[in-house]
Order: C-alpha cells, then structure tokens, then sequence
C-alpha cells in the first residue's frame, strides 16, 4: 500500500510521514520512505545523511530522498531516447531536443509521479510512505499528469495527419504512434493506482487561518482527480486560545469528509527514529493507522 502526505511547506509532512513509517515497522511491516520534497529535511528529521541511493534508517525503514537534479537525470535516461526518436521522426532536430524536453515546466513533476508509480511495483515492503512536495509542486503534479493523458490523445490525432509525409522512425525502433500511445497508457495507469484503493492520500496543515485555505484548496484537487482523502492532520496543535477558531472551521469544513487528528506541537522538534516515538505513541496516530489500515 502507498501512503501519501500532502500539504504546503512548513507543516510537517516530513516529520510525519517519518514517524508513520517508523510506527509501521515497529508493528513488523517492511516499509520504503520516500521524500520528493524539493526542499529537502528528511535528513534533518531522521538525523542521518543521503546519497543518491536508498538506504536503511531505521530497523525495517529503508528511506530515499530525490532531488529535481537527480529527478530530471532518471527522466532522461528513461524517456529521453523516446521523446528524441518521436521529434526527430517529424521535426529535424540533433539529440539537444532531449535536454530541451527536459528542462521544459512540469517534466519534473510529471516524472515523479511516474518514479513514485514504477518504484511502488518494485520495491520489496508492505508499505511505501510517500513525503510529497510542497502544496504547490504537489497540486501541479496531479494537473500534469491528468492533462498528459488527455493531451496525448491530441498528440496522436496530429501524428496520424503528419504520417502521410513520414516514414518509420529513422532508428528502425518502434513507430511514434505506438510510442505516443504507450506514454498515454502509462499516464493512465498511473492515475487510476492513485485512485485505487491500493492509495491512501492523508493532508497535513497546521491551526493557521493560511493553513486552512490551503487544505481546502488541496482536498478539492485530490477529490477532482478522483482521489479520495482518507485523513486530515492538523500539527503542531498548541492549545491557545487563537487556534480554537481555526479549529472550529476545520471540523466543519471537513465534517463528514475525512476525520480531522490533532497532533500536538513538540519541542524541540524529534530528529531520529527513537525521538520520533514521541510522536507515533500518541491516540492520535493510533486513530491514522486504523483509519489507514
């Protein structure tokens, strides 16, 4: 299963995901951490540091943080001789196309979906925790990928019109149509294992009046795409008075959508996987897995 946290920087989706990754493989599950959080902290939070390959941070806990240099570099060495072979087929273009595709808005986030996609049926753990990018990365992710599907559709009406004056592709590979169409599968598989109940997507925000607009506005993008929210987390509770409004509205604007948990504020913030049982021992987190599990 796959297990999603979203929200805007600063509420501590890193953290959590940490500590929920760490409570699951207390309870003897083997499970894969990933951060794609371009502003990253998974170092700071579990106290150890990263290279470009995964590694084990906690008994059962194997983690990976991806950086946009290291996303944009997969991205080439996947789909990079694809996209060359269909532009070259219709446009007299050199190998550059491939770093120019590359450097293009919004491959970064539509490739991560697919790396998060193709590393979930890879992998070997009874759960993969996914520290998503920051709200506005996040939202752009889910719009990207939807929009990749049905604008492929497009790219292969306008194919069929330009095959008349091409020929095969001059590398003897596979024609761009069937290229095209493959690329339009995947985005779609990709979108329906996020809607599958093989996901679980949870929201984290804090008690803040811009907190709240923000979570609004990334639970309605999430159910848009078809993908339901299974939890509502509100960190860094502190008790004061100022809050208390705040609350109110999220148990109202969230009443009878997806159970809202209050996660008190620690200090100083946990850094390791001992520290973060501070957190993971709470009701609170008990009430996450039982909604999540």
């Amino acid at each position: 299963m796959l297990i999603s946290f979203w929200g805007k920087g600063g509420v501590g989706k890193t953290t959590l995901s940490s500590a929920l990754a760490v409570k699951l493989a207390e309870r003897g599950y083997r499970v894969y951490l990933i951060s794609t959080d371009f502003v990253p902290s998974l170092h700071d939070v579990l106290g150890v540091e990263f290279s470009d390959e995964p590694r084990e941070v906690c008994n059962g806990v194997v983690a990976e943080q991806l950086t946009e240099e290291k996303i944009v570099q997969l991205w080439k060495e996947r789909f990079g001789e694809e996209v060359y072979r269909v532009a070259s087929s219709i446009f007299p273009v050199g190998r550059e196309i491939i770093d120019y595709v590359a450097g293009a808005p919004g491959i970064v986030e539509e490739f991560t979906l697919y790396y998060v996609w193709d590393k979930f049926h890879r992998i070997n753990a009874d759960f993969m925790v996914w520290d998503t990018m920051a709200t506005g990365g996040g939202i752009r992710m889910l719009r990207i990928e939807k929009e990749f599907y049905e604008h492929l559709g497009d790219a292969a009406k306008l194919y069929l019109k330009l095959k008349g004056v091409i020929d095969k592709v001059r590398t003897g590979g596979a024609e761009p149509l069937e290229l095209i169409e493959s690329w339009r599968r995947l985005a779609s598989n990709i979108l329906e294992f996020l809607k599958s109940e093989q996901h679980r997507a949870v929201i984290v925000s804090r008690p803040l009046p811009v907190d709240f607009s923000v979570t609004r506005r990334v639970y309605a993008e999430l159910s848009d795409a078809g993908i339901p929210v299974k939890a509502v987390i509100v960190n860094m509770v502190g008790g004061t008075v100022t809050e208390d409004t705040v609350l109110d509205a999220f148990n109202r604007e969230f009443h009878g959508k997806a159970p809202l948990l209050l996660v008190p504020s620690v200090s100083p913030p946990p850094c390791g996987c001992e520290r973060l049982k501070s957190i993971i021992e709470s009701e609170q987190v008990e009430r996450l897995l039982r909604r999540l599990l």
